[in-house]
């Protein structure tokens, strides 16, 4: 894996750890979750070079999305809520899709 990738897959790191404290504090379990099991997913990608921790990343923002969705819609509005939740599940996976595109074949 590339230098760059690597660096950005620890920046990610620390940015999910971040949140996912930021939601404990906040009583969100269910993000909390969610966020555990994409910290794994992103360590098994960082560490092992693994395909699968990249897909467990996807799959757990499409869950983060829906969740944060149906958690802030109450108080924001629907579009807010979207739009806000797009930003804030997709920005890693896309980040780190677009570091490993073209590593992604050395990937086990």
């Amino acid at each position: 894996m590339k230098k760059s990738a690597k660096i950005w897959l620890w920046v990610a790191l620390v940015l999910c750890v971040c949140t996912t404290g930021l939601n404990l504090s906040e009583g969100r379990w269910l993000s909390v979750a969610i966020a555990v099991v994409s910290i794994i997913g992103l360590c098994v990608l960082l560490f092992g070079q693994r395909k699968a921790g990249y897909i467990v990343m996807c799959v757990c923002a499409v869950g983060s999305f829906v969740v944060g969705v149906t958690q802030n819609m109450g108080e924001l509005g629907a579009a807010p809520a979207i739009v806000m939740s797009l930003i804030g599940s997709a920005l890693v996976p896309v980040i780190t899709g677009l570091f490993i595109k073209s590593q992604w074949k050395e990937l086990k």
